[in-house]
């Protein structure tokens, strides 16, 4: 499974498994020789909206939904989450979107331009589709916008959101008319176009923190996209949307969309192979073997922006001591589970050691690879200078009369992170460090994460077009088990240094300065150790041969108007 979170911070994944669109100084992928990069960008052909079929129904599941997360609103920070946001993606859209290569652009839809009109100081003007409006029939205007921003801002403590990144920077939203406003920003901020991937929410929504926090924790906010929600069957877990009557573009071609939560993977490729889904996303090697069975079924493939990593409670014992940390670290075969997160998946294993870039990114460099190589003699030596003496005839350490014992949280259900799991098992086992496996329903295990219930869990974050501005919320500031609302740093700890590093990155819009910046970023997180990045994940989809315009792709935005059947 994984957990996605939105344009705004990093997106968290469990499963499979954060860059908005690429601005004017955000620097352009290169070619790399790393197997992800040379996959394709996009899995799904595409098909001319004329030539798709008007009508039918998408039935396709998901391991979880809003009701499962305790909110609907995408602003707060529960819906900070790749799997909800792809469950209500039909009924959502912001001012900009990505195309197939990463480059950003307004979506006419909702924007008909979006420009930095000066940078001494840095404003950006928005113009709105005046034809914009809510389920509902509400227009979307600039106040609605300026609501949101404030609640982004992070000023008012009150409002539950994931990030800040960006929105602290500006100092001013002047609002022109209902359908453009400027923005203007204290200090330079080089990820400026990720702010506009934000979805709209009504001003009534945005201007009050108790409404914002828990005024749709179990009901949708007003739709803006193609489709609106309609019923759910609890029983069943089945949500439907239908077309929504005041969306205002391209009349949508299907008639209407289930979501059925199914919360195991290989249930999910089960269902799709007895044709009671038409697509399915393919984690596992047994779900590809299950899918790929299915008559007509075609497989899709591409390049991927989310990867897997074992972060590190610093709050629990004996991972509060660094030392400890960067023993785990070092003793964790990461080309091994790389192998086995690939075996079966048709593609060729590699690894990911980067706090920030994704393998094929610009910036991107093996840090942990450097920093924290596999090195099962350097991490005996770390556990030696942290007080552990080794029994080499029990094959243990101990300190104080205690045994080292650690464990990872795994979500039941979900193969692939309980196989990462025992892989990581496996790699400590090597240098006599015992770990054992904890499952816990699915639905308790975010919720176990954030409240820092955990030593070791391994799950997938989604990396961004906007990679450097998008990432730090992960890592700074420390956040608090305390507080499982605030922040997305699981770890519960820091270095201090970051927040002026991050400050002068965000700030820096030369691309060569900004990249170095980041250069030493990762080189302190490394230092202290909060996750250990491992791999990134292949995409994979499983759809029905006549199903068109959806399914996998490393950037593109997906046109919930053109999806349906070619039959």
């Amino acid at each position: 499974m994984i957990r996605k979170s939105t344009a705004l911070a990093g997106i968290a994944v469990f499963g499979v498994g954060v860059a908005l669109l690429a601005g004017c100084s955000t620097p352009t992928p290169s070619k790399s020789s790393a197997p992800a990069a040379e996959l394709p960008l996009v899995g799904y052909k595409d098909v001319a909206y004329d030539d798709v079929t008007q009508g039918g129904t998408l039935n396709i599941a998901a391991a979880y939904g809003p009701n499962d997360v305790g909110n609907w609103n995408t602003a707060q920070a529960n819906t900070a989450d790749v799997v909800v946001l792809d469950f209500l993606a039909p009924t959502l859209g912001s001012p900009a979107i990505a195309d197939a290569k990463g480059n950003w652009k307004p979506d006419p839809n909702f924007a008909t331009s979006i420009e930095l009109t000066s940078e001494d100081p840095q404003v950006v003007n928005v113009k709105l589709n005046p034809d914009a409006k809510f389920e509902g029939g509400q227009p979307i205007t600039a106040a609605d916008y300026q609501a949101l921003f404030a609640a982004f801002s992070g000023k008012d403590e009150a409002y539950e959101i994931a990030s800040s990144a960006g929105y602290d920077d500006v100092a001013s939203f002047d609002v022109v008319s209902d359908t453009e406003f400027n923005v203007t920003f204290d200090t330079p901020y080089a990820d400026w176009p990720n702010l506009f991937l934000a979805n709209p929410i009504p001003a009534s929504i945005a201007s009050d923190p108790t409404v914002f926090n828990t005024g749709y924790v179990d009901k949708p906010v007003p739709s803006i996209g193609p489709y609106k929600f309609d019923t759910l069957d609890a029983d069943a877990g089945v949500y439907t949307f239908v077309p929504n009557p005041d969306w205002w573009g391209p009349k949508p071609k299907l008639d209407k969309i289930t979501m059925t939560v199914i919360e195991d993977q290989t249930a999910q490729a089960n269902a799709f192979a007895d044709d009671t889904l038409d697509a399915v996303e393919i984690v596992t090697p047994d779900q590809l073997s299950i899918a790929s069975a299915k008559k007509g079924a075609t497989i899709q493939t591409s390049g991927g922006l989310t990867y897997a990593q074992v972060t590190l409670n610093a709050t629990a014992e004996p991972l509060d001591d660094l030392d400890v940390r960067k023993a785990v670290a070092k003793s964790i075969d990461r080309e091994a589970i790389a192998a086995v997160m690939y075996a079966g998946m048709d593609a060729e294993p590699t690894t990911d050691g980067n706090y920030i870039f994704m393998p094929g990114q610009t910036g991107y460099e093996d840090v942990v690879g450097k920093d924290l190589a596999y090195d099962l003699k350097g991490a005996a030596q770390l556990l030696e200078k942290a007080g552990w003496k080794h029994d080499e005839s029990a094959k243990k350490w101990t300190k104080d009369g205690k045994d080292l014992t650690l464990s990872v949280t795994v979500p039941d259900g979900t193969p692939s992170n309980s196989a990462r799991a025992e892989q990581v098992q496996s790699s400590l086992a090597k240098n006599d460090i015992k770990v054992t496996i904890d499952t816990v329903p699915s639905g308790d295990y975010f919720t176990d994460i954030s409240s820092g219930k955990f030593q070791m869990v391994s799950f997938g974050w989604q990396g961004t077009l906007f990679p450097i501005s998008t990432a730090e919320s992960l890592f700074y500031p420390a956040g608090d088990p305390a507080k499982p609302d605030e922040g997305q740093n699981y770890s519960f700890t820091t270095d201090e240094s970051l927040g002026d590093l991050w400050d002068k990155a965000n700030s820096e819009l030369d691309p060569d300065k900004r990249l170095e910046i980041a250069k030493k970023i990762n080189h302190v997180i490394a230092g202290f150790v909060p996750m250990v990045p491992i791999a990134p994940y292949v995409e994979k989809y499983a759809t029905d041969g006549d199903l068109a315009n959806f399914g996998t792709a490393t950037f593109q935005s997906s046109d919930w108007t053109k999806v349906g059947f070619t039959k």
